[in-house]
């Protein structure tokens, strides 16, 4: 709505916020503008880029970080490439001198932490194979964005083309290669140059590296969603076409498909060998899953990075600072293999994204267990369970020998235990003192129950405005999700998949879309196990579950429905007294094998899992159902209406969620062992991870703490 009464007013002195009007803008007070929705600005860090370009005047633009410098014999290069790209021309009547040949010109970055520790030495080695191995293909096919810092950017083709970075809300999390997609588009051309290079920070933390990797996966992946890559597509010829895909989001797809086939590979094999199909019959057919593959054709391509290290080094020392590299290089990338493909499918089918700060400090600080499962379970640890599982079942069933299923599934097991070793290897400093205590914070992680009581007539109240009441909500979530396992499920597993949902697909065939995929990556995770159970369904295991569900059971409720009585422990004491012993007179009597046992065990331990997730689907269902009769209002909605919806959808039965308390005891069980492995060879672990002298100091310290 706009109100207009005094027709002389001064709009810009006059210009004020009314806070009682819901956001309406409020001019001297006789401008009303009602604003259409809440006010969504765009990515931050783009917006910053594109407020401080009309402070720049110059006709080059240079995109710099504040964790980048030029050295002083490097600055002295800086004219001479001026002179070369973006000289004044010399006869202003002939039009192709006074445009620039290149709109873009970038440069190596020299890593300047890689010595403070070896996940900075990693991603050091991760940011010089790309800035300088494959931006030079890149630039030598015409395909090389504009990747950020440090390149040197035509000021007046910048300023009026759109800025150097495109800031639309969950398009351009990747902000900057979108100046290289309007240069690619507008046939214009950027180039890359060897003998300039510029200092540059990166991470030196393992969790800060993740999330680093996640929001440039979940960047390339919103990518696909705009409008430069539709045109790119329609109009470039298939060769650059092709070269951009590889060069850019084939990269990604890439990884996706690698991550895709791992799990293809042993659920095809565990398909196989529960249908009696032998690796023989296999090989006849000519089948290429036949053969063990000891030596990955992936292994070349680290053969770019050992000729560069030799050309630069020296032919020996380079070797030897590749070799140094390869051990913890390998369970490094292998990990982050995964997080690019988890990040990169959750922003492609759930449209989810945005900046991620990594603050790029000095990593010295400790994770504890509690932090590696909350950060890394979704995207690594459930499927390296999953994986486990699969691969126990298939050395149950097959028949062959031990040491052939060890070399057929050899790779897989690497790959997994990158998976769950990976941030026990790189987190610092163990000690048996902070293993106990991640012990401690781990039980008290699980045993803390939900307060699901939240204070919402305070949040909704009328003198607050709503980025404060989802402060103050997202305040309540943090504290709940820090103390309470079932407060971080819930909201992390069940709350913020419901939300993406009604915020992205709120219209009948959009939503009919989103749970089409949730249905197929059900399938997807649990699809061997829900028919294994059939083929292997077997009466006598049957008992055995139910004892063991019976005493999990008991030993979860009694605690928490007893604690006021004194005789709670002699009870829970009792439970697997009377459990234990007929479980094992019925196993003699029965003459089950235990194989048997184990493996449908396994088998029902899964479907019950996957039973539980689509009982969860419903749930939300029926809570859509009953709250919205109306279909429009089952979309996202902010306010009151929110909270009350968001009370309902806690209130799911907790036999829904507390089975899937198993997931972090299996987890604080092999990060413990990983502890004790850790813990063991501290000193040589510390060593490798920083460097002799920080274990040196490090292990002084901590001997004078203890003494």
């Amino acid at each position: 709505m706009l109100r207009f009464d005094k027709p002389d007013i001064d709009i810009g002195d006059a210009l004020e916020w009314d806070d009682e009007s819901s956001g309406d803008v409020v001019i001297a007070g006789q401008w009303v503008i009602n604003r259409p929705g809440q006010l969504v600005m765009g990515e931050p860090k783009a917006e910053n880029q594109a407020h401080a370009l009309m402070f720049a005047l110059n006709e080059v633009i240079q995109v710099n970080d504040m964790n980048m410098y030029n050295t002083l014999e490097d600055s002295f290069k800086i004219p001479f490439l001026m002179n070369s790209f973006f000289a004044s021309p010399d006869d202003w009547r002939e039009p192709s001198s006074v445009i620039p040949p290149f709109r873009i010109v970038g440069f190596p970055e020299h890593t300047y932490t890689r010595p403070l520790s070896m996940v900075g030495e990693l991603m050091g080695a991760a940011e010089f194979c790309f800035v300088t191995i494959t931006q030079r293909v890149l630039s030598a096919l015409r395909v090389r964005m504009h990747y950020g810092h440090p390149d040197f950017i035509d000021g007046y083709w910048a300023r009026t083309r759109g800025g150097v970075s495109k800031a639309s809300h969950l398009v351009n999390t990747n902000e900057d290669i979108f100046t290289g997609y309007e240069m690619l588009g507008r046939d214009e051309r950027g180039t890359y140059v060897d003998w300039l290079s510029q200092e540059k920070g990166r991470e030196t933390s393992f969790l800060e590296a993740f999330t680093f990797e996640a929001k440039l996966a979940q960047g390339a992946a919103q990518q696909i969603r705009s409008r430069h890559l539709f045109f790119l597509n329609q109009r470039l010829p298939v060769l650059v076409k092709l070269s951009l895909f590889f060069g850019s989001l084939g990269f990604y797809l890439m990884t996706l498909l690698t991550t895709f086939s791992i799990k293809l590979y042993v659920y095809a094999v565990l398909m196989f060998v529960s249908a009696n199909v032998s690796y023989h019959r296999l090989g006849l057919l000519g089948s290429v899953i036949a053969v063990p593959w000891m030596f990955q054709v992936g292994f070349v391509q680290a053969l770019p990075l050992l000729l560069e290290y030799m050309i630069r080094y020296g032919l020996v020392s380079g070797f030897v600072a590749f070799l140094a590299q390869l051990p913890l290089g390998l369970v490094f990338f292998v990990f982050h293999l995964k997080t690019k493909a988890h990040f990169f499918a959750q922003g492609l089918f759930s449209a989810q994204g945005g900046y991620k700060g990594t603050g790029r400090g000095f990593g010295l600080d400790r994770r504890t267990m509690v932090e590696m499962y909350r950060a890394y379970f979704h995207s690594h640890f459930q499927d390296a369970l999953i994986l486990i599982a699969a691969i126990i079942m298939y050395a149950v069933i097959s028949p062959e020998k031990g040491a052939a299923i060890l070399l057929r599934m050899l790779s897989i097991i690497l790959v997994i235990f990158s998976w769950l070793m990976a941030p026990i290897l790189f987190n610092p400093f163990p000690t048996r003192d902070a293993m106990h205590e991640d012990l401690r914070q781990m039980r008290d992680w699980l045993e803390t129950g939900f307060r699901k009581g939240i204070d919402f007539k305070t949040a909704n109240s009328k003198g607050r405005k709503e980025a404060e009441r989802k402060a103050a909500l997202n305040t309540w979530w943090t504290k709940q999700e820090d103390v309470s396992w079932q407060a971080w499920f819930i909201r992390s597993v069940y709350v913020e998949t419901w939300e993406t949902a009604d915020r992205w697909f709120s219209t009948p065939l959009n939503s009919i879309i989103w749970y089409t995929q949730q249905i197929l990556f059900w399938a997807w995770r649990y699809f061997p196990f829900l028919i294994l159970v059939q083929a292997y369904w077997q009466l006598e295991s049957i008992y055995y579950a139910i004892a063991i569900i019976v005493i999990g059971f008991l030993v979860l409720t009694l605690p928490a429905t007893m604690s006021n009585m004194h005789e709670h422990f002699t009870f829970l004491k009792l439970v697997p007294a009377l459990v234990i012993p007929s479980t094992l007179v019925y196993y003699h009597y029965s003459m089950v094998p235990l194989d048997t046992i184990f493996l449908s065990m396994i088998i029902y331990v899964l479907a019950f899992f996957a039973l539980i997730e689509v009982s969860l689907g419903i749930w939300n269902v029926l809570v859509k159902l009953f709250t919205f009769r109306d279909f429009k209002k089952m979309r996202f909605v902010s306010g009151t209406k929110d909270r009350k919806y968001l009370k309902k959808r806690l209130s799911v039965p907790p036999g829904f969620f507390q089975p899937q308390i198993l997931w972090p005891y299996l987890m604080m069980g092999v990060l413990t062992l990983g502890n004790f492995a850790s813990v063991a060879f501290c000193g040589a672990l510390t060593t490798l991870i920083y460097n002799g002298r920080v274990a040196d100091v490090w292990n002084r310290a901590y001997l004078n703490h203890r003494l």
